[in-house]
């Protein structure tokens, strides 16, 4: 009988790849707003934006557990800089991020990212733990999942415990029963192994491993491997 029941999935860069997403939702965002409201636009050039975003960060530090919050706040701070008013300001940033996000999740699969989640739903319960703002009914995958937890709806970001606690809760099991699979190995590999779950690196970017941590003994290079990997957790 297998004791393997949870297999947790980090979103970006497991299972596509996100670095041009948000490029392309960033220019869409800026399009929209230079042609809905060319004068705010003056006030929200890409350096402003990163400017405010910094300085917001150092005010407060929890906004990394909330990037919707960090960007919707920087787009208005930098609206209000600019001379607009608190409500045009706000209106104008909810607005402009209504548009960033709908891009943002306009994602391009890895190979067999789809296919392995449907295979693998068959036989496990799928979660999603996230430290970013993917919506996964507006990408069409989260049928495949029971449930997505996300630094926002959780309130702290991995490598924190909250989330993997709260998934293991989410699906009645036991740390050793589950295995969590992401690119990241600080916040998915190490953190996963340091609270209690297996792990998996899903190396699908060629990252180097930091030397400071201890290698996985489990990773992959390419999603198709991974059915084959999941039985290895059964002890």
């Amino acid at each position: 009988m297998s004791t393997l029941k949870l297999i947790t999935f980090d979103l970006d860069n497991t299972l596509w790849p996100v670095d041009e997403v948000i490029r392309k939702a960033e220019k869409a965002c800026s399009d929209w707003i230079a042609d809905r409201h060319p004068d705010a636009a003056r006030a929200l050039n890409a350096e402003r934006v990163r400017m405010v975003r910094t300085t917001l960060l150092k005010e407060n530090p929890g906004y990394l557990d909330n990037l919707t919050a960090l960007r919707q706040d920087a787009m208005t701070r930098a609206f209000l800089d600019a001379g607009f008013s608190n409500a045009e300001a706000r209106k104008i940033a909810l607005d402009a991020f209504a548009v960033f996000h709908q891009a943002r999740n306009q994602v391009s699969f890895f190979p067999g990212a789809r296919e392995v989640l449907e295979q693998l739903a068959d036989s496990y319960t799928l979660g999603a733990l996230t430290n970013g703002n993917a919506d996964l009914r507006q990408i069409g995958i989260a049928e495949l999942f029971a449930f997505h937890h996300s630094a926002e709806t959780i309130g702290k970001r991995k490598p924190a415990p909250d989330m993997f606690h709260a998934a293991l809760e989410s699906a009645g099991v036991q740390a050793h029963q589950a295995v969590h699979v992401g690119d990241h190995p600080l916040e998915d590999v190490h953190a996963a192994r340091e609270h209690g779950m297996h792990a998996v690196w899903a190396n699908l970017i060629d990252l180097a491993w930091p030397v400071e941590l201890d290698r996985p003994r489990h990773h992959i290079h390419n999603l198709h491997e991974l059915p084959d990997l999941v039985p290895l957790f059964d002890d």
